[in-house]
């Protein structure tokens, strides 16, 4: 082969690698993504959340979706959704503390190195959140940690 068709050639396997690597992003977020909007709609329709602006994906027992967000009566409230059977629970927050606090709590107490994620659900029937973080030894923490009181209902550590 002489060198412009070497160059040619490793030219569209880059090419074929960029669209591959896209194409598959693509493909596995698609199901978060529709997860997501279909929990917008039944946010919308079962509590009246007009602008979302929190999603989660809860997997304990059992598996939720919890959309957050402002109705047009400027209330914030969540919606709970059963992933399985999609059954709702609407929990307003009222005095509840923010998810800023919860996640400073977690971090006070633990000392991680970085919050992995924040996701509502429910936990013995009731709306719970379970704070997931990576400790300094590059283990996985769990904390869940009541919705409405911020104290911690169970700690899973050093996974």
């Amino acid at each position: 082969m002489n060198r412009s068709t070497k160059i040619l050639l490793t030219i569209s396997l880059v090419i074929l690698a960029l669209v591959s690597v896209i194409t598959y992003v693509n493909l596995s977020s698609a199901p978060y993504s529709s997860a997501r909007s279909q929990s917008n709609k039944i946010a919308n329709t079962s509590a009246g959340i007009v602008n979302p602006d929190y999603f989660g994906n809860y997997s304990r027992t059992d598996q939720y979706y919890a959309v957050g967000g402002l109705t047009q009566k400027k209330q914030y409230r969540y919606v709970i959704i059963n992933a399985k059977t999609g059954k709702t629970q609407t929990v307003n927050k009222g005095n509840a503390p923010m998810r800023e606090s919860i996640i400073n709590g977690v971090s006070e107490r633990y000392d991680p190195t970085k919050i992995l994620h924040i996701d509502l659900g429910l936990y013995k029937k009731k709306p719970t959140w379970e704070v997931a973080f990576k400790n300094k030894n590059g283990t996985i923490g769990y904390n869940l940690v009541d919705f409405k009181t911020g104290k911690s209902v169970q700690v899973i550590n050093n996974i």
